[in-house]
This record gives structure tokens, C-alpha cells and sequence, in this order.
């Protein structure tokens, strides 16, 4: 039997690659954005609090694979985009699941952002 869990990403425009702790899934997907949320903050810090995150945007994807939240460089909207990404995938009971990563600040619009994926799972 198998059950499904949920990952978190974060996709780096600049350097145009993805960022996720290996073998790293979730029990629910608020656990997950939780993670996403701390990703979020290890990639601010990196690019010195120069990505502006547009929190406007809507929700894409599917519930296999769903983007939460883009930014821009310098808020340039011609860059590659900066995007955190929830994906869920089903897992044979083996695998475990780990504690996600708390962020150290939540702002609230990243409150809102944790409140609209959770009425999306439901």
C-alpha cells in the first residue's frame, strides 16, 4: 500500500536550478509549505533580500506539482523567475517522512500563502 506525501522546492532563476533537502517528504502539505517557506528564506539570504516575491500572483499547477509563490531578481520580471513549488507523489509505506524546517519569520503575507494551499488540498 502506498501513501502520498508532499515535497518542497524551490527554483533558483538566476542559477537556473531547483533547491529541496534529498529524500525530504511530508506528511501534509502544510508541513510542506513550512519547508518551502524556510528554502524561501536560505535563497533570500543568498541573493541579500533582492528577490522581490510577487504574492499577488495566482496558484498554478496540479496537486502533483504545484507552484506557490514566484519572484524576480531586482524585481525584473524579463529574469528568470525565482518559485517555491509543492509536489506530491505517492510512496510505498518504507519511506519516512521527516519534520519540516520552520522558517524563522512568517510574514503574514506568507500567512495567506499557507492558508490558500491549505484550502487547496482540501
Amino acid at each position: 500500500m502506498s501513501t502520498m506525501v508532499y515535497q518542497a522546492q524551490v527554483a533558483d532563476g538566476f542559477r537556473k536550478k531547483g533547491i529541496k533537502r534529498l529524500n525530504t517528504f511530508f506528511k501534509t502539505p502544510q508541513e510542506a509549505v513550512s519547508e518551502a517557506l524556510s528554502l524561501k528564506e536560505k535563497i533570500d539570504s543568498t541573493y541579500n533580500n533582492k528577490i522581490q516575491w510577487d504574492y499577488s500572483k495566482k496558484i498554478t499547477g496540479s496537486f502533483e506539482k504545484m507552484r506557490i509563490l514566484k519572484g524576480y531578481l531586482g524585481g525584473d520580471e524579463k529574469s528568470n523567475a525565482f518559485y517555491l513549488q509543492i509536489t506530491s507523489v505517492e510512496l510505498p509505506n518504507e519511506c519516512s517522512v521527516k519534520t519540516p524546517i520552520k522558517p524563522k519569520k512568517v510574514s503574514t503575507k506568507d500567512k495567506k500563502v499557507i492558508t490558500k494551499v491549505t484550502q487547496l488540498f482540501k
